[in-house]
């Protein structure tokens, strides 16, 4: 098992306040979901994960997600797919995922707005974006990989305000937020 594998199915069962579950569902959704014809998919490879976003769309919003299960055939891992089929539209407008019928690139206020959401937002986008490597290799850093740079951006400067010294670079038509600093890594 991977350093960052243990990493967050230690996060994953963490006990948070209801409002803070939003605002870790809103990174989950934005970062992992695809939207289409009134449903949310997500794929997730890890069990853990899987089992905290069904627990998140159970506690928030009274939803079972439908949960397939795929064996992968190229290793010996499952994936996991959470379908949700009921107030979609509702769903995304609470995680400030869309306003008015248009995509948000960066959330509302409300979901980040004091110290306690904003850690419950970088944790789930950590559970759905974010590697650790192990302390013990000299390659030791964090990071989160997200697809729109005004995202980006976002996601910098909340870390930076953090005093988390973090940065960004393209990688492969994505865009990459790392962490190298082990204190700076710690703290996070």
């Amino acid at each position: 098992m991977s350093f960052s594998l243990d990493i967050k199915n230690e996060v994953a069962r963490l006990e948070v306040s209801k409002e803070e579950l939003i605002s870790e569902l809103s990174a989950i959704v934005r970062n992992s979901a695809i939207i289409e014809d009134r449903k949310i998919i997500i794929y997730i490879e890890n069990n853990a994960v899987a089992r905290r976003i069904f627990k998140l769309f159970k506690n928030v919003y009274d939803i079972n997600p439908v949960i397939t299960v795929r064996k992968k055939y190229f290793n010996n891992g499952y994936s996991y797919i959470l379908t949700i089929r009921n107030r979609v539209k509702e769903i995304l407008e609470d995680l400030s995922i869309i306003k008015d019928n248009k995509y948000l690139n960066i959330p509302l206020e409300y979901i980040t707005s004091d110290d306690d959401l904003l850690r419950a937002y970088l944790r789930g986008l950590f559970l759905v974006t974010g590697s650790i490597n192990d302390p013990k290799t000299s390659r030791y850093h964090l990071e989160f990989l997200v697809d729109n740079l005004e995202y980006a951006k976002y996601i910098d400067r909340i870390l930076n305000d953090m005093e988390l010294n973090s940065k960004i670079i393209t990688r492969e038509k994505k865009y990459m937020i790392y962490i190298k600093e082990a204190e700076k890594i710690s703290d996070f």
